[in-house]
């Protein structure tokens, strides 16, 4: 088998998004990407009205009375504005809630092994498997994926050195002995490599979508760079590109046993994870992993949007909204965690969000605690600036009035035609949330015939306390993963005495999570 057979990286065209494109291949010229899990279930609703405009007012922001008050808005935390000296408040007594009836909900998820990193984890891994560049418009369901459906990191690595050549660093053009790195930029070592107009030099150009996921793409180059460097000295005699796939491979299987020991297990329902990991996919089998499931890819893996907080401090420095729809674009560097900018704070201290074990004084109190910030609870509830996204890869084209997160997923569950959580539930065999458990839909009657995104999410709340995902949730997550990294080619699954080989930050091996991959970066 040539190499060229043997790699999972897609011929794919870089940059392929509305804000990158460069005369992109019709859409009609390119396969469906993407399936279903159960076809023939029913859809929850009809994708006509008066179900479109229900979808629409439950993912809506709401409205303010003159009281000050909310109505409507019924996923909507709510949450107060942030400030910079206190990004992370959301309820607590430093940022009151000006509404005491909607202060429970943006609390912390009290599973400690998920900080706050893992949301933005959670969507590095996202941007890995899938890519839909297609708008949202009722029955029009098929839809080329631009990422390959394989753990295989094409998000990093684009097509490789040969074609996408501007990813990588000249130094293996220029010496035919030199390995092949990616490029980063020397002037400006904390961020990604950017042209004059800030425009991330990456293959995945949602990776540049907020400062901290362009920092956790900047961290994967980083990585991959420092593997090269670590295996050189016991590969002299390979050349250059053979020296290249191996340290990709290495990378890919570090990144995969993160994703299936550190991410899913802090994730699922340890049971569902347990019988999947042991047993293998049931529903997701034979041709059905040829494709994508639309339940995984608009739904149950859109859990992490409820965990995005109103906003993050990211560094000692610099602390500001996730989002904030009032800043100017224009602005080079706007008081708002938005990605494609290129400014001195703008820079992530990692044992913020992943556990280091590192200890700081609480300003309030004059007690240590740990540095690292719990992640937000899994519930219905998602914070406000995601009701108003900005224009961005992977966020909102401009012109498009579809500014809430919550009402875009909502919508594409009527374009694709998703059955509804409880119809789901029953297919797996789980016994499905009752109208009572969901009362707060039954004006939308939504209460017997649930959105699938969020039944997971209620799911979560009810099942877990908020602190992973259910059953439902957790189901359809592992048996997509699992199934697409049986199929990955090179996984580490296909070699089961296959154990990560990097060093650790405490000098062992054996074992490999996100703290070790970053230390190993040289970023934290």
């Amino acid at each position: 088998m040539s190499k060229r057979e043997s790699s999972p990286l897609q011929d794919v065209r870089m940059f392929q998004d509305s804000l990158y494109r460069v005369a992109p291949p019709p859409i009609r010229d390119v396969p469906n990407a993407f399936n279903k899990l159960f076809p023939k279930l029913r859809p929850f609703a009809p994708c006509e009205e008066p179900y479109i405009s229900r979808v629409v007012e439950l993912g809506s922001k709401g409205k303010r009375t003159k009281e000050g008050l909310m109505e409507g808005g019924l996923m909507n935390a709510h949450d107060p504005r942030v400030t910079v000296t206190n990004p992370l408040a959301a309820n607590d007594e430093k940022t009151p809630h000006p509404d005491p009836t909607l202060a429970e909900r943006n609390v912390d998820n009290e599973n400690p092994d998920m900080t706050v990193g893992f949301t933005f984890l959670g969507q590095f891994i996202d941007h890995d498997l899938t890519f839909d560049p297609k708008p949202i418009k009722c029955g029009e369901t098929a839809s080329p994926n631009l990422r390959s459906r394989f753990f295989d990191l094409d998000s990093v690595y684009g097509r490789g050195p040969r074609e996408d050549r501007l990813l990588y660093d000249r130094a293996s053009e220029l010496d035919r002995g030199a390995p092949i790195k990616f490029f980063v930029d020397f002037d400006a070592p904390r961020d990604l490599p950017r042209t004059s107009q800030e425009r991330a030099i990456i293959a995945d150009p949602r990776n540049d979508e907020n400062v901290i996921i362009s920092q956790l793409h900047l961290a994967f180059l980083k990585f991959h760079n420092e593997v090269t460097d670590y295996l050189v000295p016991s590969h002299r005699s390979k050349t250059p590109e053979d020296l290249f796939e191996l340290v990709r491979l290495e990378v890919c299987r570090h990144y995969q046993w993160i994703v299936v020991n550190q991410f899913l297990a802090v994730t699922l329902d340890p049971a569902v994870f347990a019988d999947v990991r042991n047993n293998g996919p049931k529903f997701y089998t034979g041709s059905l992993r040829q494709k994508i499931p639309r339940e995984f890819q608009v739904a149950a893996y859109r859990f992490g949007h409820s965990q995005i907080r109103p906003g993050y401090k990211v560094n000692i420095g610099f602390g500001a909204p996730i989002f904030d729809a009032r800043v100017d674009p224009r602005e080079g560097d706007p008081n708002d965690l938005r990605g494609g900018r290129r400014a001195a704070r703008r820079f992530v201290e990692w044992d913020t969000f992943f556990q280091f074990g590192t200890k700081e004084i609480d300003p309030a109190t004059g007690t240590v605690r740990d540095k690292v910030k719990k992640n937000k609870r899994i519930d219905p509830f998602i914070s406000s600036p995601m009701f108003d996204l900005p224009v961005g890869p992977g966020l909102v084209d401009p012109g498009d009035r579809r500014v809430s997160l919550a009402g875009r997923n909502l919508e594409r569950h009527l374009q694709h035609g998703l059955a509804s959580g409880q119809d789901i539930a029953k297919a797996f065999g789980y016994t499905p949330l009752t109208a009572i458990e969901l009362q707060e839909l039954k004006e939308f009657e939504f209460d017997t015939s649930t959105p699938l995104w969020y039944y997971v999410l209620k799911e979560a709340l009810l099942q877990q306390d908020g602190q992973r995902l259910g059953q439902v949730g957790s189901r359809i997550i592992a048996e997509v993963f699992f199934g697409l990294l049986e199929d990955t080619p090179g996984s580490y699954l296909k070699a089961p005495s296959w154990k990560p080989t990097l060093p650790r930050r405490d000098g062992t091996t054996g074992d490999f999570t996100m703290t070790d991959l970053l230390t190993f970066a040289g970023v934290a």
